[in-house]
């Protein structure tokens, strides 16, 4: 509803902002690595924003970056992860290292983070992995396709091997898959 809000920054707190738009003071959640590049109190600043709209709340998340923007989106996408889990997980990690955790399945990053626990950050490993992997890389036509499909299969061999398979048998599962398709 909102792509943005411009205005002069009156208020900041590590996880919320107030900025007037024209004599609007309008209440915006933001993470800290947002509040970090904030200006000082009454210079103008622009912050991109998504309108969270549930049963018994209305709020404005912002966000210095598109970056930060979209992967907050992703982390929504997640069963079990809302918009303040979102928040505190864009606070506690930047963002290259937290999609590096989630495609490398480094779930003791991810539970190094305030608030996720095992289920969770299993969860974001499941949900999100083929998603920033596919974002990450551009799909070629010829040789990157290829190595494109190997490091699929390298994905999918691990994530065989953290539900509980052993190697060989991941492996032939994998290979008879491929057969199948």
């Amino acid at each position: 509803m909102y792509h943005y809000l411009s205005g002069k920054l009156v208020e900041k707190q590590p996880t919320s902002i107030v900025l007037d738009v024209h004599g609007v003071g309008y209440a915006v959640t933001v993470p800290v690595s947002t509040y970090a590049q904030l200006p000082e109190l009454g210079e103008p600043v622009r912050i991109l924003t998504h309108f969270v709209v549930r049963e018994d709340a209305q709020f404005l998340c912002g966000f210095f970056s598109e970056q930060e923007r979209q992967m907050f989106k992703l982390l929504l996408s997640v069963s079990g992860i809302g918009p303040k889990m979102a928040i505190t997980v864009l606070s506690g990690i930047p963002i290259p290292e937290l999609k590096a955790a989630i495609v490398e399945g480094a779930l003791g990053v991810l539970t190094g983070i305030s608030g996720i626990g095992r289920k969770t950050a299993e969860r974001m490993v499941v949900e999100l992995r083929e998603k920033i992997v596919l974002e990450e890389q551009p799909i070629n036509r010829g040789k990157g396709a290829a190595s494109f499909q190997d490091a699929m299969l390298e994905d999918s061999l691990r994530a065989l091997e953290e539900l509980g398979y052993r190697k060989p048998n991941a492996k032939q599962a994998l290979q008879r898959a491929l057969q199948d398709s």
